[in-house]
């Protein structure tokens, strides 16, 4: 859920549609599987992210901006992202 969305807007976005696919990863010992991510039927996506995960990641761009405000860029030495299509997604790929 984007920062500029509430939770009674995003309920409206999602109430009523058809969940196609999950992405969950196994729980631990005696726990329940760990749901990462729902796709729907019309082709949108919704990733959950733990509020433990989301204090890593913060703080790994944290770290990583300070990185690179120290480092001078060198484009060759990047590489190119292109968005691939996913099998039954046709060439939109996920949102």
């Amino acid at each position: 859920m984007s920062a500029d969305i509430s939770s009674r807007e995003f309920r409206e976005q999602i109430v009523g549609k058809r969940i196609s696919g999950v992405v969950a990863r196994p729980g631990r010992a005696g726990q329940p599987p760990m749901v990462l991510m729902l796709r729907f039927d019309d082709g949108s996506v919704v990733e959950f992210v733990s509020p433990r995960s989301d204090q890593l990641l913060k703080r790994a761009l944290r770290q990583g901006s300070a990185q690179r405000a120290s480092e001078t860029f060198d484009p060759a030495g990047s590489l190119e992202l292109t968005q691939l299509p996913l099998q039954g997604l046709g060439s939109i790929g996920l949102n």
